[in-house]
Order: structure tokens, then C-alpha cells, then sequence
């Protein structure tokens, strides 16, 4: 994000963290936004009507209750409201534009999406490409992980952070979480390292900033590459500029989703970004038309589709990372009974986090956990998740029995066992989540007893 002197708005987790706060206590300064594409919806409410970031304003930016009933069900994730009406409207029209001129592959889109994002997130280097899995396949290429590597990593994150370093022939070396961030622990990483570690992985669970600086230190000393699973930490502040690369996922599901499968690679450094560009694309040079530099790579750019879609969207990006973040606030404070005495564990609201996803830890551990979750279901009509039902190490294949058998990670098993995401989208509303959270209450009273 671009820096400005103090009186500024980048648009990054930190400012937005800022301005949650100034809002909650109607003491929002006077801001110069960045120019940043991603920030132009959100700069429009700072410039001209304040008010709207405060759910109880007129014209507030946050969802209007869409139930039309007072006990219709609160999804966790709802698919049709994963954009708002207007957001649905500009993909239609922008996707409709590409098919028109006939530019569904490549095209100039896709160019103009990589130049915002790298303005965005003040990297000089973006490569689209067509899915996070991809970005993450292609930036560990790109840092030289191949075949017979060994690449380390947390187990609590989804199959596509495993596999994307079995697809480069490496194997996972997993290793425990930090108790607090539940994100890679440094302290732990230098036991882990043998001949054959190639580099490091950290994730950014549900969108909290792994410690990458720390994680940095230790890949420079030992020579390894470090590559930052950003896929649920999009304008997390800090992503991409204290590793190698970054990768980034744009799935429908995400703070920023388009209308498939989509990511990005994000890099400070050029041989890297090079690298990237040309294995995302049959290893040819971008120069040269099907003229290979490299001996192969993958069919992975972005669709110039897709891209248009991405460009009408990205103004709100902001915009939807302040609600969930407003709204992650809210979750606290309203839980900070359950907190203080104990009887659950909530995230801290940190300005390193992009509020992808809400868990709750419950302290007493699996059996009530399931127990809540059941009663908020059958009685509130309240949907709650555990996003990552199944941890690397416990997944029951061939190959993981061979290489995680004996692998043991106390602090990843015990959070693993106890947490709780409720839902947390663009578009939940306050009375829905007033239900999530008196659903909650009710269901730690009942199952007290």
C-alpha cells in the first residue's frame, strides 16, 4: 500500500484496524485516502459522508436484515449473497463486455488487474493467475522447490497448502502453531530443518498475519526460500514484503472473490516475478509469442474474463475488508463475557488480520464444542462451521500415513479440537449476527448445566 504522512488512509489491515476503532467512537479524522483502486468505495465514504461506516447511520454501508421471517435460519456461508446486488450487476456487465470483444483469455484486463493490485499492496510484481492453488504451485517453483524437497509447514490450513508442495514433487515437514496467533511457530522452525529443506511455508490462518519477519530471519540464515500463503490475508498489511513471494486466492468464497477460481503471485523481487510469469504460462517468454525460455509450466494465467470482473470488484475491496473487520470487532465485545470467565477463548482484535474467517475456541474442548454447535443448529436455526474439518496429519491416505504416522503437534490437536467459526461474510447483517451471538450465549447456559 502506498505510504502517506500521518492524516492518511492506505487501506491496509492496519488502517482499517484504526478506523474501526475511530468509528465506534464518532472520532473519524479527516483522511487522504490513497489512490489505490482497491480503496475508491471506502474513500468515497470518508471524503463525503462519514456517517455511512457507522452501522447505525443513514445510508450505512453494512447489509440491511435480507430474512422475512424473524426465524429464518442464518447460514453460515451463503452463496447467494456473497455479493451484493449492485457487486452482481458489475460482474455481469464486465463479464458480458469480455465476451462481446471476444477477449476471454488473454487480453488487456488482465494487465490492468496485476498493475492495481501491485499499487495496492505497494509490490513492484503481480502475476494473476488462474486459482491460489496455482499462485502457491508456481511461487514455490519459482524459489526452486522441486522434486525430493522438503518444504515446512502448519497442518491447520486447507489441502491446497499440502498440495501444492506435492505438486512440485517436495514433501510437507509439518510443524507446530504459536498458542496465540495459531500460525507457524518460529521457535520450532530450526528442528525441523535437514539437507533437504528447500524453504519455508507459512499460512495466514483465517487471515491473521503468520510471523513472517521472525520466519524471514531463519530462511536467510539457512538459505532457504520463504513463501507466505496469503490466500485468506488479502490487504493483510505486511503481506509480501518480508518474504520471497506471496500468494493470494480470489475464490468466490474469499474477502475478495471473483466469479471462479482465481490468485495471484505477488513478489519484490524480479528474477522471482520472471519466473513466475513465465511457468504460469507453458514456461514461454511473455515477450515472444510460444517461444519457450523455460522447458515447461503450467496453463495457469488468469482468464482475461475473469480479470474484467476483477477490475469492476476491486474498488470495494476495502470496503467489504472494513465491514468484516467492524463486524469481528463487534463478535469481541459482545463475547467478552464468555471470555472473561473463561469459558471460551476469542481471537484478539489485532490490526495484522483480515477477518477471512471468526473462530471461537471453546475451552472445555470437543465434546462441548459439538454440543454448542448442534444446539445453535436444531434450536437457534444458526449455522456455525468447522472450516478445516480434517488436519494434514490426520488425513487418512496412503501418503500421509507414510510420512505423518508419528507426527505429533500438541498445540495445533488442541485448538483444532475446540474451535468454532461463525459466520463472518461481506454481507451478514447485524441482526443476523445479533441471533449468532444470543444463540451462542444461550447455547454455553445450556450446556453449563
Amino acid at each position: 500500500m502506498t505510504t502517506f504522512p500521518n492524516g492518511s488512509f492506505t487501506g491496509d489491515s492496519t488502517s482499517i484496524h484504526r478506523l474501526v476503532g475511530e468509528v465506534q467512537r464518532h472520532e473519524v479524522p479527516a483522511y487522504r485516502c490513497s489512490p489505490s483502486l482497491a480503496n475508491r468505495a471506502l474513500s468515497v465514504s470518508l471524503a463525503e459522508d462519514v456517517g455511512r461506516l457507522d452501522p447505525s447511520g443513514p445510508g450505512s454501508v453494512f447489509a440491511t436484515d435480507p430474512r422475512r421471517a424473524a426465524g429464518d435460519p442464518v447460514p453460515f456461508l451463503p452463496k447467494s449473497r456473497l455479493w451484493t446486488r449492485d457487486e452482481q450487476r458489475i460482474a455481469v456487465e464486465r463479464f458480458a463486455r469480455a465476451v462481446a470483444d471476444g477477449e476471454l483469455t488473454s487480453g488487456p484486463a488482465i494487465g490492468e488487474f496485476e498493475d492495481a493490485l501491485a499499487e495496492f499492496l505497494a509490490v513492484p510484481h503481480v502475476v494473476a493467475t488462474s486459482s491460489g492453488t496455482d499462485a502457491l504451485v508456481i511461487a514455490l517453483r519459482a524459489v526452486g522447490v522441486s522434486h525430493g524437497d522438503e518444504v515446512i509447514m502448519p497442518a491447520n490450513s486447507f489441502a491446497a497448502t499440502e498440495n501444492a508442495v506435492w505438486a512440485c514433487g517436495a514433501t510437507p515437514v509439518l510443524v507446530d502453531i504459536d498458542p496465540v496467533r495459531h500460525t507457524l511457530d518460529p521457535a520450532l522452525i530450526e528442528t525441523a530443518i535437514t539437507p533437504r529443506t528447500r524453504a519455508i511455508l507459512p499460512v495466514h490462518l483465517y487471515g491473521r498475519f503468520a510471523e513472517v519477519p521472525g520466519l524471514a530471519e531463519i530462511a536467510r540464515r539457512h538459505g532457504l526460500g520463504l513463501v507466505e500463503d496469503a490466500c485468506q490475508a488479502i490487504g493483510v498489511t505486511g503481506v509480501g514484503q518480508h518474504s520471497d513471494a506471496a500468494a493470494l486466492s480470489f475464490n468466490p468464497y474469499k474477502n475478495f472473490g471473483l466469479t471462479g477460481k482465481a490468485g495471484a503471485v505477488v513478489t519484490r523481487d524480479a528474477e522471482i516475478g520472471a519466473s513466475a510469469r513465465r511457468f504460469a504460462y507453458h514456461g514461454f517468454d511473455p515477450e515472444r509469442k510460444n517461444v519457450k525460455e523455460d522447458a515447461f509450466g503450467l496453463n495457469a494465467k488468469i482468464d482475461n474474463s475473469t480479470a474484467a470482473v476483477a477490475l469492476g470488484l476491486l474498488p470495494r475491496l476495502t470496503l467489504n475488508n472494513y465491514r468484516r473487520a467492524f463486524l469481528a470487532k463487534r463478535y469481541i465485545d459482545a463475547l467478552e463475557e464468555l471470555a472473561a470467565d473463561g469459558t471460551a477463548i476469542l481471537p484478539a482484535f489485532a490490526p495484522d488480520h483480515a477477518w477471512h474467517l471468526f473462530g471461537v475456541q471453546i475451552a472445555v474442548g470437543r465434546e462441548a464444542r459439538d454440543e454448542i454447535q448442534a444446539r445453535m443448529r436444531t434450536i437457534d436455526a444458526v449455522e456455525t462451521d468447522l472450516y478445516y474439518p480434517v488436519l494434514t496429519h490426520r488425513q487418512q491416505t496412503p501418503l500421509h500415513r507414510k510420512h505423518f504416522a508419528h507426527v505429533a503437534l500438541p498445540w495445533t490437536e488442541r485448538v483444532h479440537s475446540r474451535v468454532l467459526h461463525l459466520p463472518l461474510h461481506n454481507n451478514l447483517s447485524l441482526p443476523e449476527q445479533d441471533r449468532v451471538i444470543e444463540a451462542l450465549h444461550a447455547a454455553f447456559r445450556a450446556t453449563a448445566h
